[in-house]
């Protein structure tokens, strides 16, 4: 296949929906060779802040002299950000070539099929093999029990924290949430959480007692301080030690609690996680796109994500500006987009008190909501509704250069404004072929 055609192939794939179930990934894994066994692997789960605690994770086993591969979801600009080494995604031609491989052996399984995120998962393994990585930090699709990454046997299996996402597959409670996460959890393999207490953490307690693991829950016994930003660093103190981490926002001083719980079960140096926490980059994570006008991008697609925002917003700007900035004057221009199956309401309530104006941006992909209907959660804002992000980026950098702007609601819109600020709307394009079946898919 050439990669437009392995774009196409991924594409069909998402007519079979999302599958929970681990039968079909451990018959594609024996058909390739149980790549998985061959390899190192720090597992994670959780509703928030996987992509983050990843990325503290990578980048210290990097520090360390580590190469490392990393397996995330979902991407923002080009499918191959999913599978990467060293923080370079796979090449067009490995791609490719690997899915070729991976639709070949598909052919001789049972049911002929397998869905989108199986074939990923597939591709990371055969390539992650094949170029003999000596780490792979691996997340999870969705949930953990039944997602098609929990084939493998891993050093250290992380649960960022737990709340109500995902519901139509997971469960409707906490506690059913969680014991779906919980299911990384293997015999004797040390497990690392920010849960907090209450009942998902008895859950994830009472796994980790049955599988006889070792349990650090960061929010509990160890010792976690928010000392602020200094410039564009999170400073926090973990233990007794302080770090600098490259990642803002308080929240993410939890994620960090969990990569340095989990270096140190692997025995990894003081140095190394040091320079690893300093050095992580998560993009759309709060990215400072701009400084004048101050542009800020950030995923956050629900009301939990939304409440970590909005504090890490406004102690930027105190961080940035001091006393000096008055409530009125720190609300910014708001870009906000979202897919259709979101309520926006809460979120929306969440970000008014930020907002001065709010630029409602309809989203190329086929579930993004339609911007007059996200206006009615903004009523009585200021309201500009825009059909598409394409021209968007060179308004906002071109404009007023004191002005404040948050983006903001989707990953698709993260990902639409980083395309376009990268000058790469072509590969964001072509990977639109990946949304063919989006209709009737559930991926």
């Amino acid at each position: 296949m050439t990669y437009p055609e392995s774009l196409a192939y991924l594409g069909e794939a998402r007519r079979f929906g999302m599958k929970l179930g681990l039968e079909p990934m451990r018959e594609l894994a024996r058909l390739l060779g149980e790549p998985q066994k061959n390899l190192r692997f720090i597992h994670l789960a959780g509703t928030n802040g996987k992509g983050s605690t990843a990325a503290f994770c990578e980048s210290c086993l990097r520090a360390a002299g580590y190469r490392v591969g990393l397996f995330t979801s979902p991407h923002l600009v080009s499918v191959r950000e999913r599978i990467q080494i060293d923080r370079h995604p796979i090449s067009e031609t490995d791609f490719a070539a690997g899915l070729e491989t991976v639709r070949q052996l598909v052919a001789r399984m049972a049911d002929h099929e397998a869905t989108f995120f199986e074939l990923m998962t597939a591709l990371a393994l055969w390539y992650f093999s094949r170029e003999k990585v000596d780490w792979v930090v691996w997340e999870t699709g969705l949930g953990g029990r039944l997602d098609a990454t929990n084939i493998v046997d891993p050093e250290v299996c992380i649960i960022t924290n737990i709340g109500l996402d995902h519901q139509q597959y997971l469960g409707g409670s906490l506690r059913e949430i969680a014991a779906e996460k919980a299911g990384i959890i293997k015999y004797q393999v040390p497990v690392v959480s920010a849960v907090a207490r209450g009942e998902a953490s008895e859950i994830i307690r009472e796994r980790a007692r049955a599988e006889n693991c070792p349990l650090t829950l960061v929010n509990e016994t160890v010792e976690v301080e928010n000392l602020g930003l200094r410039g564009n660093k999170q400073m926090a103190r973990i233990d007794g030690r302080e770090f600098a981490l490259g990642l803002i926002g308080s929240h993410q001083i939890d994620n960090a609690a969990c990569a340095v719980q989990t270096m140190r079960h692997i025995r990894l140096s003081d140095d190394a996680v040091m320079r690893g926490l300093a050095g992580a980059v998560w993009s759309g994570r709060f990215e400072i796109l701009s400084e004048k006008p101050l542009i800020v991008l950030d995923g956050a697609h629900n009301p939990a994500g939304m409440k970590s925002l909005v504090e890490t917003w406004r102690a930027f700007l105190v961080a940035r500006f001091g006393g000096s900035v008055s409530e009125t004057d720190a609300r910014a221009q708001l870009v906000f987009a979202s897919v259709s199956d979101k309520d926006v309401t809460e979120m929306a309530q969440l970000l008014r008190p930020l907002a001065r104006q709010v630029t409602l941006v309809r989203l190329a992909h086929e579930r993004g909501a339609e911007p007059a209907l996200l206006a009615q959660a903004f009523s009585g804002l200021p309201c500009t509704l825009v059909d598409s992000a394409a021209d968007l980026w060179r308004d906002l950098v071109t404009g007023d250069p004191d002005k404040l702007i948050l983006i903001t609601g989707s990953l698709f819109l993260v990902g639409e404004m980083l395309a376009h600020r990268q000058g790469n709307a072509g590969e964001y394009k072509l990977n639109e072929r990946l949304e063919a079946f989006t209709a009737t898919a559930k991926v």
